[in-house]
């Protein structure tokens, strides 16, 4: 499975390496990092029961997810751009890739910006891509925005939720810029299924947890970044924290090849913004 989904859309399957739970900065947010890690650990094996009891136990997982009740086993998470969302994601599949679980990553935006390409045979390829993803032990779909004006799409995802819903060990991670009910989707009963999910908002970081980020990336990288350093950036230049760590990662290879420290004196000689 797969070889061959890797081969359909190679894509999809390109992770981050450096997008770990241990590389992610998560005192604002430390009840979703725990959900996440638990969704990407092995499932706790099952206590034999009655048959009777289990079909009863489908029945009440049944209801509730007909009542719009979280479904077990799945996340949706939003925040805004920089926020980490993809990060997050990326890691669940590599933190459950080391468990030795079938897992995938997959962002909406490139597969819908394949799906337009020119190449008809490429575009052909992308409409069945969806198919068997429900085998995968946990699958972790971004850029949920994307589906806006998007109805084939849209229909693709569905379906793939009601496949989904007939298991009952099924994990799902999603992500997005907005809300599950605030998306502008066409196809209702998408947006309803949605909803099913665990939601979780990231936090918004206040510009002190913004300099203990920077601190927190610049030591990963092994940088030393004084409180001052990081103060004098987040005044500098944009409070994003999508823009500041690519910064951040300008600044550390430009320290590396001049064997220069990430001083106040220095970073006024090299920063542009």
């Amino acid at each position: 499975m797969s070889s061959e989904i890797n081969q359909q859309f190679p894509l999809a399957l390109k992770l981050d390496s450096r997008a770990t739970f241990s590389s992610f900065w998560s005192a604002a947010d430390s009840e979703l990092i725990s959900a996440l890690q638990s969704l990407a650990a092995p499932a706790v094996a099952p206590v034999a029961i009655d048959e009777a009891i289990d079909e009863a136990i489908d029945e009440a997982i049944d209801e509730a997810i007909h009542k719009d009740q979280p479904a077990a086993g799945w996340v949706y998470i939003t925040g805004g751009q920089g926020s980490g969302i993809s990060h997050l994601l990326q890691a669940c599949v590599t933190l459950a890739t080391e468990h030795q679980l079938s897992a995938m990553y997959l962002s909406l935006n490139e597969l819908i910006m394949a799906s337009n390409a020119e190449d008809v045979n490429a575009a052909a390829t992308m409409a069945g891509y969806f198919d068997g993803l429900e085998s995968f032990d946990l699958l972790c779909i971004d850029d949920i925005e994307c589906l806006v004006d998007q109805p084939f799409w849209q229909e693709q995802l569905f379906y793939l939720i009601e496949k989904l819903k007939n298991r009952s060990d099924a994990r799902l991670v999603l992500g997005s810029h907005s809300l599950a009910a605030e998306l502008e989707i066409d196809l209702a009963d998408l947006k309803s299924r949605l909803k099913w999910a665990t939601g979780f908002q990231l936090s918004v970081l206040s510009d002190e947890q913004k300099t203990q980020v920077l601190q927190f990336k610049a030591e990963r990288l092994g940088l030393v970044m004084s409180a001052e350093v990081a103060s004098f950036l987040m005044n500098r230049c944009s409070r994003n924290m999508a823009d500041l760590s690519e910064l951040l990662a300008r600044l550390d290879q430009q320290a590396l090849s001049s064997g220069r420290r990430l001083t106040i004196p220095w970073l006024k000689t090299v920063l542009d913004c």
